[in-house]
């Protein structure tokens, strides 16, 4: 009787077989928390077909056939990059906080485009002032408009910037859209025929109908987080706001939306154009770009803002946002305040924060009352009572739903992006922070947090310990599956 013959006479021989192949081949080597390992582990035992499958679809960590793909992506911008007069130069001279140098140097060995100086940033507090702003970027264009947002509802909001985009592709502009395909999966499917027909160009992140992209791209829940707009490669946009309707306070069931953008005019508009030309080209299947053409030569003299451009996602080896915020925390010496609305810092970056506390410093937190996810909420609140026994001050903002995703670190560090505290969006997802330095854009930030927190008092241990022992499970149940979230 051959090997073969013997295996398909016994099944679960042939299943215990291809069970060890997955946990000794695929979930032992993987590079993630023994808690994940763990979670992951119990599953393929407990639920061998059913768990061996949910592994391949959602248990990869890392896109390893198109990272280098992306690579060679990123060196042809770098070498183009390296012409130019905007690198860090100057950062450690008196003027700059002495913690600057080092956390941009880490950055950049970590594959970031060094900071740069002479960068003038504007803080967008609401989806009115950031949807008027980039309004005005895209009418002005003359040459290029590069567009990426997770999330493109098709309403009112959604037809009107892609109807301004078809009129600038008219007018002889070359306009490239990129949405996710999950984000963006209540689009039809001719959205963008207009943009097509004018000229302009689209493609989407990652289909979900394809199968193959499971192999090609790894788990098919490698998502697309950015939000990006560079109009010319002079202009850009990042943060936490989508394009929709939603976003104006006009879903009734969530009420009004507060998030945070920024506008950034200066040479750190070049990391936003990388991190673009580097998906659209894995989207597009464009193999080549004009670099020279969308890098355009700038004078460090826009503004007094120092900014550091970090993106990441599952082709990157060292998880370089998550990195930037734990390096951020540990060397913060007054105040930590950040805004969230999916709080589930891993323990690392909850160890970082209780440190910070017990030294003295400064640590609120702010999270939404009502989450859009309550598996996440629950999750989040099994942390509350460690946090608070530390001295943490936890504030839940209760006028509509707070999006923004915001640190600040003393007078020294503020980020605002796309990256929400936790696994997902520091392992999984393609993000963008922008990071700056100085009290000037600090200063912004304290100003919009001490707003939002308004009259509202922290949570205390009454309100966090005395609840009922279903809900303490569900927390510590939703808490267990986090890592998988």
């Amino acid at each position: 009787m051959g090997t073969w013959t013997w295996l398909a006479e016994n099944p679960w021989t042939l299943l215990l077989v291809v069970e060890l192949v997955v946990i000794f081949g695929y979930v032992l080597i993987e590079r993630r928390q023994p808690s994940a390992t763990l979670a992951w582990l119990l599953t393929v035992i407990s639920l061998p077909i059913i768990g061996i499958f949910l592994y391949f679809v959602f248990g990869r960590t890392r896109m390893r056939r198109q990272a280098s793909r992306r690579r060679k992506l990123r060196d042809r911008s770098g070498a183009a990059l390296a012409k130019h007069r905007y690198r860090e130069e100057g950062l450690s001279e008196s003027g700059f906080d002495e913690r600057t140098e080092p956390t941009v140097r880490l950055a950049v060995r970590m594959d970031a485009i060094p900071a740069s100086k002479g960068n003038d940033v504007k803080v967008l507090l609401n989806a009115a002032d950031a949807y008027a702003a980039m309004r005005e970027s895209i009418d002005s264009a003359e040459k290029h408009l590069h567009v990426e947002f997770y999330i493109w509802n098709d309403d009112e909001t959604g037809r009107d910037f892609r109807d301004r985009l078809v009129a600038r592709a008219r007018a002889g502009v070359e306009v490239r859209v990129l949405v996710d395909a999950f984000g963006s999966s209540g689009l039809p499917s001719d959205f963008f025929s207009p943009l097509i027909d004018a000229g302009g160009n689209s493609a989407v992140f990652s289909p979900l109908s394809r199968f193959r992209r499971l192999f090609k791209g790894g788990r098919v829940d490698f998502r697309n987080h950015r939000k990006l707009l560079i109009a010319d490669g002079v202009v850009g946009y990042t943060g936490g706001i989508n394009i929709g309707d939603e976003y104006l306070g006009k879903d009734e069931a969530v009420g009004m939306w507060r998030d945070t953008h920024m506008r950034i005019e200066g040479p750190a508009v070049y990391g936003l154009q990388r991190a673009f030309l580097e998906d659209w080209c894995w989207a597009s299947d464009e193999a080549r770009f004009e670099v020279d053409k969308y890098f355009p030569r700038m004078e460090s003299n826009k503004g007094n803002d120092v900014v550091l451009i970090v993106d990441s996602g599952p082709d990157r080896r060292w998880w370089p946002i998550y990195r930037l915020h734990v390096q951020a925390i540990a060397l913060a010496r007054t105040r930590i305040w950040l805004t969230n609305p999916y709080f589930l810092p891993d323990p690392v970056v909850e160890e970082a924060l209780v440190t910070a506390a017990l030294r003295g410093v400064d640590v609120r937190v702010l999270v939404p009352v009502k989450n859009d996810s309550r598996l996440v909420a629950l999750a989040s609140e099994a942390l509350f009572p460690t946090l608070l026994d530390a001295g943490v001050k936890i504030y839940r903002y209760g006028d509509g739903f707070v999006h923004a995703k915001t640190l600040l670190v003393d007078d020294w560090l503020g980020t605002i992006g796309s990256a929400n505290l936790d696994t997902r969006s520091f392992q999984l997802n393609f993000e963008l922070n922008a990071f700056a330095f100085g009290s000037e854009l600090t200063g912004i930030l304290a100003e919009n947090f001490l707003a939002d927190i308004g009259q509202t008092k922290p949570l205390t241990e009454a309100e966090v310990r005395n609840v009922g022992y279903g809900t303490r499970l569900a927390r510590l149940l939703a808490h267990l599956l986090s890592p998988l979230m």
